[in-house]
């Protein structure tokens, strides 16, 4: 990428010429600007391009292009249709899952009642052997009588711890699955609040670019939202440029959406990092004054890195291979001089030394 001079000059001098004689041009100064070229698009000051972050469906495109939005609003839904209906059976799953893990279920209420009942069978088991126990040590009843009165008891121990064993392992696998169907529902949740794509920034709807029932790639862009009024302009410009470009210069720069029209920006962000793929970095140039542009038109720029009003300027025309000039000498004769050349636009060329204002120059030797 070259860079591109523009001469504004304050009035031209007038060329003699015949048909015998060359044609000739006496030096002035006049105002030169020099620029470097830039060329990107132009952007709203704040924008968001908002993208799917997986490969998913365009359930809803809740507003429409050109709409004003607030930060937070809903701006469309992504997903599959089926994750509804995961959603809902999840969501039975969970308050069944509950129901079950507390003492209001019908099988931890059934094994409450037969545990109580065990337990109220094992008290008057226990009362029974303790009692046996003491007539046999009085000799009433025999040894062998308060052995099986004992042995009763104990069982009916076993089935009483059976049963409440019973009953805590049912409410030990309830609040079990209380929590794996949570874990799927919040991961289901979770999944469907990435897919809501939402503002993060007031403005302005510029650009829907799917529409419902479409399918959005991964880090495929949906929607352009940005600020309605205030613009910004990102460009590239050569590694080779870069050096003389510094915050607060102006640009001047035209879009084809705006033909023939010149706009005005100022430089305002340089990203000190090289883009290897085209050796360029990117500069950020703020639109002066508010307006309305169309985001991602492309701009042809011009970056003023130098302005002088009184130059030493001359046509093209009269500029010689190897940087001279043709003079009139001091016995009129014609001479070529060396002077050294500056900024050149293709039709006028600056020269910063070898010639003085007012000197009358030749286009070619006579």
């Amino acid at each position: 990428m070259e860079k591109l001079y523009v001469l504004i000059l304050a009035g031209l001098a007038t060329l003699s010429s015949c048909k015998k004689e060359p044609a000739t041009f006496k030096a002035a100064t006049r105002p030169v600007n020099e620029a470097v070229y830039a060329s990107g698009e132009i952007m709203p000051e704040a924008y968001e391009l908002i993208k799917a972050t997986s490969s998913q469906r365009v359930l809803q495109i809740l507003v429409k292009q050109g709409e004003q939005v607030r930060r937070g609003q809903v701006l469309g839904v992504l997903g599959q249709p089926s994750q509804n209906t995961q959603l809902g059976i999840l969501n039975e799953q969970l308050r069944l899952a509950r129901k079950n893990a507390s003492d209001s279920s019908a099988r931890g209420l059934e094994l409450r009642q037969k545990a109580a009942l065990a337990k109220q069978q094992y008290d008057l088991d226990l009362a029974e052997a303790r009692k046996y126990q003491e007539l046999a040590a009085d000799k009433a009843v025999s040894e062998q009588e308060a052995g099986r009165r004992a042995m009763k008891a104990e069982a009916s121990l076993a089935d009483y711890k059976n049963l409440q064993f019973q009953y805590d392992a049912l409410l030990n696998d309830q609040k079990e699955k209380v929590l794996s169907v949570s874990r799927q529902l919040a991961e289901l949740r979770q999944l469907r609040e990435t897919n809501v794509l939402t503002a993060s920034i007031e403005g302005k709807v510029f650009s829907i670019y799917l529409t419902e029932g479409s399918t959005a790639a991964a880090g495929e862009p949906v929607l352009l939202t940005g600020s309605a009024s205030r613009f910004k302009l990102e460009l590239l410009v050569d590694e080779r440029d870069i050096a003389q470009v510094n915050l607060g210069q102006k640009v001047f720069f035209e879009t084809d959406a705006f033909e023939g029209k010149e706009f005005t920006a100022t430089i305002s962000k340089i990203v000190p990092v090289i883009q290897k793929e085209n050796r360029s970095f990117k500069v950020e140039a703020a639109v002066e004054g508010a307006g309305s542009f169309f985001p991602q038109s492309s701009v042809e720029a011009n970056i003023l890195i130098r302005e002088q009003k009184d130059a030493l300027a001359i046509p093209g025309a009269f500029l010689q291979p190897g940087d001279s000039v043709y003079t009139a000498g001091p016995d009129s004769k014609v001479l070529k001089r060396k002077v050294q050349a500056g900024v050149r636009n293709g039709q006028w060329i600056e020269i910063r030394s070898g010639l003085k204002a007012g000197e009358l120059i030749y286009e070619k030797a006579p």
